[in-house]
């Protein structure tokens, strides 16, 4: 386990890639900003310890100290994955947001009126990524500005 999934409940990688399972991460326009999603997922009901604000120093160390301590199977599981297009492509892309300043937040979600209620929060402060990672998909709900996807559609009809 690396630094970054021992921030997590539970488990938060699959193959070598960062899936945190039943949270919700956001990646907003500063530290600040996430500082103060996080401080209104609290004021709004979510347990403090269920919520992670990331300064995007640390977010970009983590994923980095995660990626280095794979084994080979992580690695290539890692290259599939970001072929298809799926986690380690997102991971790719938050990293170079929060290496350009941006900050992240996750908050942990059990049923889907707290994800409904975090997501509603969440909105409220423009992230520029926001996606729910389930025990088998991803719903994305807000596609990263590099991308052009239909998930982000897909994902607002929730």
């Amino acid at each position: 386990m690396s630094l970054i999934t021992d921030r997590f409940s539970g488990n938060a990688s699959s193959f070598g890639v960062l899936y945190p399972t039943n949270y919700i991460l956001a990646v907003v326009a500063n530290e600040g900003v996430a500082k103060s999603a996080q401080d209104a997922l609290v004021a709004n009901g979510f347990a403090a310890e269920d919520v992670i604000d990331f300064p995007a120093a640390e977010y970009v160390s983590l994923v980095e100290a995660h990626r280095e301590n794979k084994h080979l199977w992580g690695q290539f599981m890692e290259s599939v994955s970001r072929t298809m297009g799926t986690e380690a492509v997102y991971v790719d892309l938050d990293l170079e947001l929060a290496r350009n300043g941006a900050g992240v937040v996750a908050v942990l979600v059990q049923e889907e009126e707290g994800k409904k209620r975090a997501r509603e929060i969440l909105d409220g402060f423009s992230p520029k990524a926001m996606r729910h990672y389930a025990n088998l998909s991803i719903e994305v709900f807000v596609e990263h500005p590099q991308t052009a996807s239909s998930a982000q559609n897909d994902g607002a009809a929730n």
